[in-house]
């Protein structure tokens, strides 16, 4: 006699968690779109950065990205209310929704993608700063008005350098403030850390910025006073006395930007 056994199936339904945060007065309703978004495919979501989401939501500019993206350890949708600078924002106000709904209902590489973009880490004397850098670490004088003076080391060479200031910097920061300082645009895929000065007195640095594959990047404070900075955020200031020595390396913690083409820009 035959036996038939019936096997039951049960599909478990996974429910997505999202971080959606928003800078404070702007962007407050897509904000407010996103969360409805969510709340209506069943995703839960939260307004703190918590550790394993799915997926964080940022309404803003790169300065609001900036400001959390070290804090955040799944992949980051940027969206830009459209009066910012977004080089980072892959989202406008006129298509998150499409973009959210293929977080949430889409594939990997098919309806998203996720782009892997290096991040730089400071050391003061050996002790890390807390946020790692996504555009660059600027070691400067504490006034504009001052040269900065300095001892720059990389690849076991060694260079005396008078400017205000050195500007280490990632392949999409190299489109941003370095940019601005004369470096030249990296591709954002590009393994390379870049080194630029500010107003270059004298040094290697007058001559050109400087491109590094290997080994960290050190820089020796000879001035009085001085000060490094994480992604020009007045929060992330450390002050350098004389013989302070700043340290540059790649983070092995890369940030995952949501994006829907081929390629960032």
């Amino acid at each position: 006699m035959k036996q038939e056994i019936n096997i039951k199936i049960t599909l478990q339904f996974i429910m997505m968690k999202f971080i959606v945060r928003a800078k404070d007065g702007y962007g407050q309703g897509i904000k407010d779109d996103v969360i409805g978004i969510l709340e209506k495919n069943g995703a839960e979501y939260t307004e703190k950065i918590e550790p394993g989401c799915d997926f964080a939501v940022i309404v803003g500019g790169d300065g609001t990205l900036l400001r959390d993206h070290w804090r955040i350890d799944c992949p980051v949708l940027g969206i830009n209310p459209g009066k910012s600078t977004g080089y980072y924002m892959t989202a406008g106000k006129n298509d998150y929704g499409k973009r959210v709904l293929a977080l949430l209902e889409g594939k990997p590489g098919k309806d998203y993608r996720i782009h892997r973009l290096l991040r730089l880490q400071a050391a003061v004397n050996g002790k890390e700063m807390a946020p790692t850098a996504l555009n660059d670490v600027l070691v400067s004088p504490v006034f504009v008005r001052r040269i900065l003076e300095s001892r720059l080391v990389m690849d076991g060479k060694k260079s005396l350098e008078r400017n205000s200031g050195i500007i280490v910097y990632t392949p999409t920061g190299s489109h941003a403030f370095a940019h601005s300082a004369g470096a030249k645009k990296l591709r954002y895929d590009s393994d390379m850390i870049g080194i630029a000065a500010l107003a270059p007195y004298s040094g290697i640095l007058k001559r050109q910025e400087l491109l590094l594959e290997h080994g960290p990047v050190k820089i020796e404070c000879l001035s009085d006073s001085g000060e490094v900075c994480i992604d020009g955020s007045e929060l992330h200031i450390m002050p350098l006395k004389p013989r302070d020595v700043v340290t540059v390396k790649r983070s092995d913690k890369l940030l995952s930007l949501v994006g829907f083409k081929r390629h960032l820009a």
